[in-house]
């Protein structure tokens, strides 16, 4: 079964309003918060497929 988003008919979500200092502040901090995170978890490594030959 397929799963429906639900479109907004909006233009713009929130206020006109430029951000302030502080919050472009936190938005900044949270972005360096989540890079970090994303680096400090290992790799996955990658799934190789393993070629099956037969001799006959």
């Amino acid at each position: 079964m397929r799963t429906r988003k639900k479109e907004l008919d909006v233009d713009f979500i929130g206020s006109q309003e430029p951000l302030t200092s502080s919050e472009e502040k936190a938005l900044s901090e949270f972005f360096k918060k989540k890079k970090e995170i994303k680096k400090q978890k290992p790799l996955r490594p990658r799934r190789t497929t393993k070629k099956v030959t037969t001799e006959i």
